[in-house]
């Protein structure tokens, strides 16, 4: 290597850092990310997901009909000033819907999963047999506990969000034991809906003709121990738009900034992929653990909390994409309104104010999209439909639906992180709201999710786990491997991967480890079933983590452009930081 190209690249870099990294904040506190090496989108450690709707629903079920006991009978009775029913004969427990969902009632030392109020009966619940002791019951855990919509709920006022139905029992949800107004636990009126809605259904192939998003992780370059893949490698094939994970913003002024010196090295290689009528590059902003503790805790909530600070914001993103040739913006807020994410109830119509002031700055020069999460509460807090007339599109992140963070709550046992039916059902408070199926792009992940098992004689979904399956050898995470690691690792071990019925995923197993994924038949699967549901695309996340068909650029003193990054300038960023 030149010691010419060697001093040419340590200046680039010194100016890179000075322009992205204010004098009054350090590159290991403010802009260099703490998720740089890592694998998922999302960071759900912060506020861990619970699956609220399947959870309630479980427990109304527990209540309603042979499976409500004797007393819960009376009660209800009671409560609709009626004599008590007749006695009725003792019922095995029933099976829930979602089996790997469910965890145990609760019980003496033992609380509600939902936080709900347990009684002695082993039963979670807002009603007064739940909540009040009585001479047949007794409330052991969680008793001044509200419902989540309708009379028992805080000052009797809640509604349900994204227009769910309230049940009878005071839980949001978006099934027949939620929305049906007859027999003796009806949907509760002026609450939400009570009427169940059904996905849209399509004939043509609306989504695997439609758009295809895919996401590049920039801190695969520099973290990665093995498989980087850079901009001219990405294989783009039969890809609508590219997008750059991730851009960061200065806490104080709400500039766009590279997350990472590096970035800057790879932003113009990364648009040259461009091609109009074919292929968009954008820019995705902040990403799971942006909203993490440090500097940035707080910075989407405050960013969009008042005119100046979003117009702020506006100005420094359209001239950063004016500059590196982006065509358009991604937005990954997680999560508004979580206090745990640095959110606060406002920030609701905050970023509805936001997607709307940025849209009228576009015009029709940049795009605009926006992740949504499939958890509930978290989906809530985005109020969708106020955000679809000024977005182009929505990219759901479909996966991570399972994992780590649930086990204190649903029990370490095996749980595929992106099956269909869980799929089907989070998507259901979308349709109550009204979303136009054609504005979103059903998100694929290039990773799957493991554990390490209780024994090698259960391995099979609802199994349980011990820990997290081992790291993997390039992306050095534990409970989780690329697709390219999952590939080698067939290769190498000469593993049959097992379909999963029903979950349109595939699982594999070697030792004591248990790993669930995607693959190419299942992505396809996937988009078939998208297709029937009118969706206007897919997305993948994230395309780095498989191979790539591109060839290395090559500099204009003939070396190798990645060589020359990874050779010289990688050890240099290292170093820088």
């Amino acid at each position: 290597m030149y010691p010419s190209v060697i001093l040419l690249t340590w200046t680039f870099l010194q100016v890179a850092h000075a322009q992205i990294v204010p004098h009054s904040y350090n590159t290991t506190s403010a802009f260099a990310s703490p998720r740089r090496n890592v694998i998922s989108q999302q960071d759900l450690s912060l506020t861990p997901p619970i699956p609220i709707l399947d959870i309630g629903l479980q427990h109304m079920l527990g209540q309603m009909g042979a499976n409500a006991t004797r007393a819960e009978n009376v009660s209800m009775a009671e409560a609709k000033g009626q004599p008590p029913p007749p006695e009725v004969s003792p019922v095995s427990k029933f099976t829930p819907p979602h089996q790997n969902d469910a965890p145990a009632e609760c019980g003496p030392g033992q609380p509600c999963a939902d936080a709900s109020c347990c009684n002695s009966e082993g039963k979670c619940g807002f009603k007064p047999y739940n909540c009040i002791s009585s001479t047949a019951t007794t409330c052991i855990s969680n008793c001044d506990a509200h419902a989540m919509c309708g009379v028992d709920s805080l000052q009797g006022q809640q509604k349900c969000e994204l227009n769910l139905c309230c049940s009878y029992f005071g839980y949001c949800g978006a099934t027949d034991a939620h929305c049906t107004t007859q027999g003796q636990t009806p949907c509760q009126p002026g609450f939400g809906d009570c009427q169940v809605m059904s996905a849209p259904n399509c004939t043509t192939k609306t989504a695997s003709r439609g758009r295809r998003v895919a996401y590049y992780q920039g801190g695969n370059v520099a973290n990665r121990a093995c498989d980087q893949v850079y901009p001219s490698q990405i294989n783009t094939t039969g890809l609508t738009h590219l997008n750059f994970a991730f851009a960061s913003i200065d806490p104080v002024t709400f500039s766009v900034t590279a997350a990472d010196p590096m970035d800057l090295l790879l932003y113009p290689q990364f648009t040259s992929l461009s091609s109009p009528h074919r292929l968009q590059t954008w820019i995705s902003i902040g990403g799971g653990g942006f909203s993490g503790p440090g500097p940035t805790h707080t910075t989407w909530s405050d960013l969009s909390s008042s005119p100046l600070t979003r117009a702020a914001f506006i100005s420094s993103l359209t001239d950063f994409m004016h500059k590196w040739g982006f065509q358009g913006a991604d937005l990954d807020w997680e999560f508004p309104a979580q206090p745990d994410s640095g959110g606060k109830p406002e920030d609701t119509a905050n970023l509805a104010l936001l997607i709307k002031e940025m849209s009228a700055a576009f015009g029709t020069k940049y795009g605009i999209s926006l992740a949504l999460p499939t958890d509930f509460n978290y989906l809530a807090a985005f109020d969708p439909i106020a955000l679809q007339p000024y977005v182009s599109f929505f990219n759901f992140m479909a996966y991570d639906l399972h994992g780590p963070w649930e086990a204190a709550r649903l029990g370490a046992l095996l749980r595929p992180q992106a099956a269909l039916p869980d799929i089907e059902s989070t998507l259901l408070p979308i349709w109550f709201d009204g979303v136009d199926a054609n504005k979103l792009n059903l998100g694929l992940p290039y990773y799957g999710r493991g554990a390490t098992v209780s024994s090698t004689s259960c391995v099979d979904l609802n199994c349980p786990y011990s820990g997290l399956s081992r790291p993997g050898q390039c992306t050095g995470q534990a409970g989780i491997l690329s697709l390219k690691e999952i590939q080698d690792i067939i290769s190498q071990r000469h593993l049959t991967p097992k379909v999963l019925p029903g979950i349109f995923q595939k699982s594999i197993t070697f030792d004591d480890q248990w790993i669930s994924y995607d693959d190419s038949d299942t992505v396809a699967e996937k988009a078939q079933w998208a297709d029937q549901h009118c969706f206007g695309g897919t997305m993948i996340w994230s395309i780095d983590l498989v191979n790539g068909n591109g060839r290395p650029t090559v500099s204009v003193d003939g070396t190798c452009g990645n060589a020359l990054i990874h050779g010289v300038v990688r050890p240099l960023i290292i170093a820088l930081r």
